[in-house]
C-alpha cells in the first residue's frame, strides 16, 4: 500500500512547490467545535502523511459530509485536489477545500514525523547527495505536472473562493456577480448609513457574499452589474453569519478602500448561476431561523391576503404549497414578492435565501423581498420534478397526503393535516398572547353571519391595483382613508363577523372577500346592491341559505389592547367545507386512537 502514497509530497507542499493531486494517508482525525454568536461550527482537523512526514490540516466545512459518511476516516488514503498552505499561530497548516477518497485502510503506513523548518534544513544535505539522481525524475515529473495543470480552470494568481481565509491577506479572485441588492439605508447610534450586498460565484461553482458600506456603496454600485464578471482583490474577510444568508461559505468579504475591481472579459469558465439547494426532506433537520436555498414545484397557490403585523403594519401574504417527489411543505410569500407572483402553470422554482420556520411542530419556509426566485431552472433535478408532476405524481402526492382542495376554497392546505383543536383552546391556552399570531385548525359549524345595520358585511374599497383600503365619499369622489387614492366609484369587499361553533365553545371571527364569496355564493357588489335597493327578502335569503355549514377552519388569533382592555381578535383565514365524510371519519378515528394511546 505504501506505493500508493505520493513519495516526497509533504516536503514539496511545505516548500510551496508544485505537487499535483498528491495521495496521502490520514493518520489522525479530530472533530473541533467553535462558536460564532449563536451558531456552533463543526470542523475536522487531521494529519496528512506521505509515509515519511506529515503536516497538520483542516477540512473546509463543505467536506464535513465525507467524514460523517465515513468516506474519510483514520488511515484512509485521499487525493488532494485543492489545498492551500497557511500559518495559524506559528504552525504550518493545510487548508483542504477539495479531495477524493481513494481507499480505506486499517493501519498506519510507516512512522511519519511532522515536517517543520528544522526538518527542511536537515533534508537539504540529503537532497544535495541525491541531486543528480533526482534531476531526471524531476524533469519527468514537471512534464507530467504541466500536462495536468493544463486542465486546471484557474488562471495564474487567482484564488478560489473556498481558499479565502483570514490568514491569507494577498488574494485575487475571478468571479461572476449573480445577485445584487438595492442599497439599504440604516440608522445606528444616531448616524445614518447605507449597505449593499452582492453574491459572487467562481469557476468552481462556489458562492460568497460580499458587503459594502457607505462611500463604498456609491463607489461600487454602478461598477458591479449582475451577470458581469470581475477580477477583485483587497477587502476584509470575516466569518459568515448563516442567519442572514443561505450561502454555504465559511467567510464573506467586506469591500473597503483597498478593494480593487476590474471587469473581466474571459468568462467562459465562470458559471452563470450556482445551485446549492436543500431537498424539501432536509428542511426537517434544519434549524429554525436559518436561510436556505430550496428546490420544488409550486403545487398550490393561495389567495393574496392582507394581515396586520404586531407593530400594526399591513402586510401582503400569499400561502403556497411547495412539493417534490417525496414531500410537501407550506411556503409563505410576503410583501411585493407575494403580489407579483401568482405562479401560473405550476412552475418549478428555486428559492435562494428562504427562511426556515415552524408552526404547530411542522416546518415551513417563508420568502420576502430579499429572496431570489429562479423560475424553471435548467438543471436535471428540476426536469425530474417536472416530469414527475406531469406524469400524475402531483395528484397522487395530494391524494396520499389528503391535501387536495377545491378551487373555490383555494388557499394553503397544509393546515388541513393538523390535529383538530377545540375552540376553547383559544382561551385555555391563551393563544395570540405572544409576539406572533397563533393559528389553530378546528372542525366547526358556521351558525350565523352578522348582517344587520350595526354589523355591515362589506365595505367600499379602493379600486387601485393591489389596494384594498377602505374609501369614504367626500364630495363627488371616494377617498382612501389610509392610501389617499381618489376614485370615482369604489369596489365592495366582504369583512363580516362569522359565528363559529363546536362542542367546546363559540367565537366570532372576521372573514374576508374570497372566503365569503365561496360561503355565500355571491359577490359583495351584489349584496350591496340588494341592500341599497331595499330588497331585504333577497338579501336575507342569501345569508339564511348559507348556514349552517360544517367545515374545517383555520383561524388566526392575535391579541389587541383598546382603552386599557385586552381582547382576542380572530380571523378566518381559510375554510374548507366537509364533503368527504369517509375521509373525515378516518381522521376522527386517528384522533381517538391517539387519545387511547395516551
Amino acid at each position: 500500500m505504501t506505493s500508493q502514497l505520493t513519495d516526497g509530497s509533504i516536503p514539496k507542499i511545505f516548500k510551496n512547490e508544485e505537487c499535483v493531486h498528491p495521495i496521502l494517508q490520514v493518520t489522525d482525525l479530530e472533530e473541533t467545535h467553535s462558536k460564532n454568536k449563536d451558531e456552533e461550527t463543526v470542523r475536522y482537523r487531521l494529519k496528512l502523511s506521505d509515509g515519511k512526514f506529515y503536516l497538520l490540516a483542516t477540512l473546509n466545512r463543505q467536506l464535513n459530509e465525507m467524514v460523517i459518511n465515513e468516506e474519510i476516516k483514520n488511515f484512509s488514503f485521499i487525493k488532494l485536489l485543492n489545498y492551500q498552505k497557511t500559518v495559524i499561530k506559528n504552525t504550518d497548516f493545510l487548508l483542504v477545500s477539495n479531495l477524493e477518497s481513494v481507499s480505506t485502510e486499517t493501519a498506519k503506513i510507516g512512522e511519519p514525523t511532522q515536517f517543520t523548518n528544522e526538518t527542511e534544513e536537515n533534508e537539504i544535505e540529503i537532497e544535495k547527495e541525491q541531486e543528480q539522481e533526482q534531476e531526471q525524475e524531476q524533469e519527468t515529473g514537471k512534464e507530467q505536472e504541466q500536462t495536468t495543470f493544463k486542465t486546471q480552470p484557474l488562471e495564474t494568481g487567482i484564488t478560489l473562493l473556498r481558499n479565502l481565509n483570514t490568514y491569507n491577506k494577498n488574494w485575487k479572485i475571478k468571479v461572476r456577480v449573480t445577485n445584487k441588492t438595492e442599497p439599504k439605508i440604516y440608522n445606528k447610534n444616531g448616524k445614518q448609513g447605507q449597505v449593499m450586498y452582492v453574491t459572487l460565484v467562481d469557476s468552481n461553482g462556489d458562492e460568497m457574499r460580499a458587503t459594502m458600506f457607505n462611500d463604498n456603496v456609491t463607489k461600487f454600485n454602478k461598477v458591479l452589474q449582475v451577470s458581469k464578471c470581475y477580477y477583485i482583490s483587497g477587502g476584509m474577510l470575516k466569518p459568515a453569519d448563516r442567519r442572514f444568508s443561505s450561502i454555504q461559505s465559511d467567510y464573506e468579504i467586506n469591500f473597503n478602500n483597498y478593494t480593487t475591481i476590474t471587469l473581466c472579459t474571459n468568462t467562459s469558465d465562470l458559471p452563470k448561476e450556482a445551485y446549492h439547494y436543500k431537498k424539501l426532506s432536509e428542511i426537517e433537520k434544519t434549524q429554525n431561523g436559518m436561510k436556505i436555498d430550496v428546490l420544488g414545484i409550486i403545487a398550490e397557490v393561495g389567495e393574496l391576503i392582507e394581515v396586520k403585523s404586531r407593530t400594526g403594519m399591513q402586510l401582503k401574504k400569499r400561502e403556497c404549497i411547495l412539493a417534490d417527489q417525496y414531500m410537501r411543505i407550506s411556503c409563505n410569500f410576503w410583501g411585493e414578492i407575494a403580489e407579483k407572483n401568482t405562479f401560473p402553470d405550476n412552475p418549478v422554482i428555486i428559492l435562494k435565501g428562504a427562511n426556515v420556520g415552524e408552526y404547530l411542530n411542522k416546518k415551513n419556509i417563508s420568502a420576502s423581498s430579499s429572496v431570489r426566485i429562479i423560475l424553471d431552472p435548467e438543471i436535471n433535478e428540476a426536469q425530474e420534478i417536472r416530469d414527475w408532476w406531469y406524469r400524475g405524481g402531483g395528484k397522487k402526492n395530494q391524494e396520499q397526503l389528503g391535501k387536495t382542495i377545491g378551487k373555490s376554497f383555494s388557499s394553503n392546505t397544509n393546515w388541513i393535516e393538523n390535529d383538530r383543536d377545540p375552540l376553547s383552546n383559544i382561551l385555555n391556552l391563551n393563544l395570540g398572547g405572544g409576539e406572533k399570531a397563533d393559528y389553530i385548525t378546528s372542525k366547526v359549524t358556521i351558525t350565523h353571519i352578522l348582517h344587520d345595520e350595526n354589523n355591515p358585511v362589506c365595505y367600499p374599497s379602493c379600486t387601485f391595483e393591489n389596494c384594498t383600503k377602505k374609501v369614504t365619499l367626500q364630495g363627488s369622489h371616494w377617498v382612501g382613508e389610509k392610501c389617499n387614492h381618489r376614485v370615482q366609484k369604489p369596489n365592495y369587499r366582504y369583512n363580516p363577523k362569522i359565528r363559529l361553533s363546536d362542542s367546546s365553545s363559540s367565537i366570532y371571527a372576521t372573514a374576508f372577500n374570497q372566503i365569503c364569496e365561496d360561503i355565500l355564493g355571491a359577490k359583495a357588489e351584489h349584496i350591496e346592491t340588494l341592500k341599497q335597493q331595499g330588497r331585504n327578502d333577497e338579501f336575507n335569503e342569501i345569508f339564511n341559505k348559507a348556514v349552517p355549514l360544517e367545515g374545517l377552519a383555520r383561524i388566526r388569533i392575535t391579541e389587541s389592547e383598546y382603552e386599557g382592555k385586552t381582547f382576542k381578535r380572530s380571523i378566518l383565514s381559510s375554510f374548507k367545507p366537509i364533503t368527504d365524510y369517509v375521509l373525515e371519519s378516518k381522521k376522527l378515528i386517528q384522533q381517538i386512537n391517539k387519545i387511547s394511546e395516551n
